[in-house]
């Protein structure tokens, strides 16, 4: 944990994440200390440097989250959106919720008694539900 503090400090100085910043890929793995994978090379080691790449970008984006900032990949290393690109984000995080909430209360639905989940649990999730219609109503008024 220290050392992914110590990278977002790193970058942070340089100026990368302030919102509109590209930070260049080789710059993000050498900030976060993930080996640069010269070719020819294994399909573990390319395996592996992904796995290291998405653990701490997981990390960053959760971290920027807090400053209302949200990091996003791009082809060649990731940018801060602007403020006017989170409506955007948001609006997707909703709407990937409420998908997920859908395809839970089909299997809800489907599923054999026995295994149905308690009634508070689902009384809870229609509550949830309910509420993320209302916030997605009021996004579009």
């Amino acid at each position: 944990m220290r050392a992914k503090s110590m990278a977002a400090a790193m970058l942070d100085e340089m100026g990368l994440l302030q919102y509109g910043a590209h930070i260049p890929a080789n710059i993000f793995r050498q900030a976060f200390d993930i080996e640069e994978i010269e070719e020819p090379a294994t399909r573990e080691e390319f395996r592996r440097q992904e796995l290291q790449e998405l653990a701490a970008s997981d990390w960053l984006r959760n971290r920027l989250l807090n400053d209302g900032k949200y990091l996003k990949g791009t082809d060649d290393g990731y940018r801060i959106l602007l403020p006017s690109e989170n409506a955007t984000q948001v609006l997707s995080y909703f709407y990937s919720s409420k998908r997920k909430m859908d395809r839970g209360f089909k299997l809800l639905r489907n599923s054999p008694p026995e295994v149905k989940i308690s009634g508070d649990e689902e009384v809870r999730a229609v509550m949830r539900r309910e509420s993320l219609k209302e916030h997605l109503s009021a996004l579009h008024r």
